[in-house]
């Protein structure tokens, strides 16, 4: 798989990412979020491929200092977190459903599962 090096700094209040051996290769977004999807659509129009076609190895750069390994971290265990809370989410769902089918009360499910009883009446009700 082809692999793209982006650099990324922070300048005049916009992160700036800059893609190594591709021209004119650089984009710059307000906000960190979008980093991502503005990167992979610029490297897929300048090559002719799919934006899911290729991997990036990111680079951050914040006043001068390398801070690529530490937000790297953070980035990979946030988003390890938002999956095992969407994973938690459902597995609740399912097991409000379930104890509900079993004849226990919304009052006891609450306190199993740590919510209000209102909370389980809203997920009993979709």
């Amino acid at each position: 798989m082809t692999s793209y090096a982006v650099t990324v700094t922070r300048d005049d209040n916009l992160w700036v990412a800059v893609i190594d051996g591709l021209s004119p290769g650089a984009t710059d977004v307000e906000r960190f979020a979008d980093l991502e999807v503005e990167v992979r659509d610029l490297i897929a129009g300048l090559t002719d491929t799919d934006p899911d076609a290729f991997a990036i190895h990111w680079r951050y750069e914040v006043n001068g200092v390398d801070v690529t390994d530490k937000l790297g971290r953070f980035l990979a265990v946030d988003s390890e977190l938002r999956d095992r809370m969407k994973e938690r989410e459902a597995l609740r769902a399912e097991t409000v459903m379930t104890m509900a089918k079993a004849g226990v009360s919304q009052r006891v499910i609450a306190d199993v599962i740590g919510v209000s009883h209102q909370r389980v009446h809203q997920l009993i009700r979709g």
